[in-house]
């Protein structure tokens, strides 16, 4: 140790200055300007020690007044002052750059306080922090970062626990930021009690919002991507107004992409999924271009319950087939207790029915006039005639021409019921017309089809199949004590 300058002001003394018989250690009685003990072939001070001494009270290197520190200083780098580098309170805390250290060990500075390195594999750790009750690593920040963590191949924080929570993050304006060019958060444990499996990030909140998942770029990425068995669980209170997943989005509230089975699934006790907006309350497309698919496929199980039903006018921009078809109503003569039902008037051709009564004037003719579309819609009239209150001879003197036809009795003065049919001919039924006749496909030759033909409620095979999922009730992880 080089003793400082006469500039200096300091003491010029030796390390040790008595020789003690007996005790540890190599002590040397030196002069002032020399080193304490020398190590052979150096110009360095070194302070050496001998084995098996005992730890008792007169083994130690510091100060004996109590209370008193153990203080390191070296020289400035730049200058001939010397400067305190570390100290050693006399309750055991140490502090660097701290003269009054509240931990057993605090380090102060401007710059990087503690930079820690292993050049090892992958099972080596820089920092490793152990707690038994408490908080294993904490960190905090006034104004900038608490923990800035980073990697370049493998995860910046992995954060482990046996039977609670791997980390523990809160914050007036977010718990967990995590931001990134691929996932700003990857959340994989398993809390127990809380799923039979694994879940990857468990929020809890009193009023605000639990997870919160934002993407700001408007033209592509996810807020909020969840994969596994079960991409995303959520499970609302038992409250009827409470909503277990709440979506909000410019173009889609909910968009579900599935692969073998559903998109978008959702069962409950009562609705299954709710559609609800101010244009459509639900949208269903079947984008294959070829094959028998379905925008919106709709079963029940109960013989009294409806596969769909709508509560208002529906309209079908295409074909409507069915197995049977009537209307329902409320029972003109008892409309408390029975409904009354009419079946449909069916037609191989794709058939529009007009009638009235008129009566011949003296000549015995009568002309009926017909809408002014009748004949750009229909095609191929048939006419009916019935004389009504007596016997007459009747006939159609005149086809529809112009939109109106010409009845002729015998005699004047006859009412006559009359009828006429035509057969549409309009674009789109000349586009889509009903095949009376067909071959059934592949896909319609099964057991469904057969059950329908003897009149059992017909299963389509390919209709979609929920996935054999069961999510059990979850109970809530006991709330975290934060530090």
């Amino acid at each position: 140790m080089p003793t400082p300058p006469a500039s200096s002001g300091l003491p010029r003394r030796a390390l040790f200055t008595t020789a003690v018989a007996g005790a540890a250690g190599v002590v040397a009685a030196t002069a002032a300007s020399t080193p304490a003990a020398a190590a052979p072939g150096t110009t360095a001070w070194a302070l050496g020690g001998n084995s098996g001494v005992s730890s008792n009270g007169s083994n130690f290197l510091g100060p004996t007044n109590a209370g008193a520190p153990l203080i390191f200083k070296t020289y400035s780098s730049t200058s001939s002052a010397v400067s305190e580098r570390m100290r050693v309170a006399a309750n055991g805390n140490v502090g660097i750059g701290s003269t009054a250290p509240d931990a057993k060990l605090q380090v102060v500075t401007s710059g990087t306080a503690v930079r820690a390195t292993t050049s090892g594999g992958t099972t080596s750790r820089a920092v490793s922090a152990t707690a038994k009750a408490g908080t294993a690593l904490f960190g905090q920040s006034q104004s900038g970062l608490g923990a800035d963590l980073r990697s370049t191949s493998a995860a910046a924080l992995q954060a482990t626990s046996t039977n609670y929570y791997g980390v523990i993050a809160s914050g007036p304006s977010g718990g967990v930021l995590g931001t990134s060019t691929n996932y700003g958060v990857i959340g994989n444990g398993n809390v127990g009690g809380y799923f039979s499996g694994p879940t990857g990030v468990y929020g809890s909140t009193a009023g605000a919002t639990a997870v919160l998942g934002a993407n700001t770029n408007i033209d592509s990425g996810v807020g909020v991507r969840g994969t596994g068995r079960i991409g995303i669980h959520a499970q609302a209170s038992v409250s009827n107004t409470a909503q277990a997943l709440l979506a909000e989005g410019g173009q889609y509230s909910v968009y579900g992409s599935g692969g073998a089975t559903a998109g978008v699934r959702g069962d409950s006790a009562y609705v299954g999924v709710w559609g609800q907006g101010t244009a459509w309350g639900l949208y269903g497309a079947a984008t294959a271009t070829s094959g028998q698919n379905y925008g919106v496929y709709g079963t029940t199980s109960s013989p009294d319950g409806y596969a769909m039903f709508a509560q208002g006018r529906v309209h079908v921009n295409g074909t409507l087939s069915k197995s049977a078809g009537s209307f329902r109503i409320d029972h003109p003569l008892d409309p408390d207790n029975k409904w009354l039902s009419h079946s449909f008037v069916e037609s191989p051709d794709m058939m529009n029915v007009y009638n009235g009564t008129v009566v011949t004037d003296d000549a015995g003719r009568a002309t009926v006039s017909l809408p002014d579309y009748f004949e750009a819609l229909n095609r191929d009239p048939r006419y009916q005639l019935t004389v009504i209150g007596d016997f007459a001879q009747v006939a159609i003197s005149r086809e529809v021409e112009g939109n109106a036809f010409e009845i002729r009795s015998d005699r004047g003065g006859v009412k006559v019921s009359w009828q006429v049919t035509g057969i549409r001919h309009d674009s789109y039924a000349e586009a889509h017309p009903i095949l009376v006749e067909e071959e059934k496909s592949e896909a319609d030759r099964d057991a469904a089809d057969s059950n329908a033909r003897r009149g059992s409620a017909p299963e389509d095979p390919r209709a979609p199949k929920g996935p054999d999922v069961e999510v059990p009730e979850a109970t809530a992880p006991p709330a975290p004590t934060l530090p």
